[in-house]
């Protein structure tokens, strides 16, 4: 018979149907099956932390780039599939260097359909070329490399939003990933779209060093 969870007193989660699981690290999705009131009042109580939107993980597990990469693979399911990689701010995300998304950004090699609804968070898949040495793995699942990700968000998106980004993966000594490389690369990308508001995001923060995203 199935179990009844009192509203006032959320039980500690003993899942009642399979979750995703990835290496040791358990993902709790809502409505899978507990609701999102339930896995709220357990992440109060310091039992959950989330990740993502809609996304849980015991608290034992550390907030790192590896628990960050594995929550996204598991809210992206199927199409996280070889040969994809999770990119621009979540891929920022997972380095520790942007804000929770409420988006999934996923780059494909060629072209794709839109992704069906999901009631957890929208996926967008963006097309683009993946050359091996612009992939890393984190915790199994592949990623956009530090510059990589530095490159995608200054060309493609607004100042406001690429600023703190870019300053955060140029403070990170273990991204190994300045504005001087930032700059050159941009430099050398002549015809790619978007260069000047890239040019512009990199000088800006080469002539007044922003403080890293928190």
């Amino acid at each position: 018979m199935e179990r009844t969870i009192p509203r006032s007193e959320p039980a500690e989660p003993q899942l009642l149907h399979p979750a995703p699981v990835l290496g040791a690290l358990q993902v709790i999705l809502v409505d899978a099956p507990f609701t999102l009131n339930e896995l709220q009042a357990l992440r109060l109580r310091g039992s959950l932390r989330e990740m993502l939107p809609g996304a849980y993980v015991s608290a034992a597990h550390p907030d790192n780039s590896v628990t960050r990469a594995r929550v996204a693979a598991a809210v992206a399911g199927e199409q996280l599939v070889p040969g994809r990689a999770l990119c621009k701010c979540t891929a920022a995300w997972v380095y520790g260097c942007a804000p929770m998304p409420r988006e999934l950004d996923i780059v494909v090699p060629r072209y794709h359909r839109p992704c069906a609804p999901t009631p957890r968070m929208v996926l967008r898949l963006s097309e683009g070329a993946m050359d091996e040495d612009q992939i890393c793995t984190v915790g199994g699942i592949a990623v956009t490399s530090p510059l990589r990700t530095a490159m995608d968000i200054a060309f493609n998106s607004e100042l406001r939003e690429s600023l703190p980004v870019l300053a955060a993966i140029n403070d990170s000594a273990r991204l190994r990933c300045g504005y001087r490389e930032m700059f050159e690369q941009i430099n050398a990308q002549v015809r790619r779209p978007g260069r000047r508001r890239a040019l512009m995001a990199i000088t800006r923060l080469m002539d007044t060093e922003l403080p890293a995203a928190g």
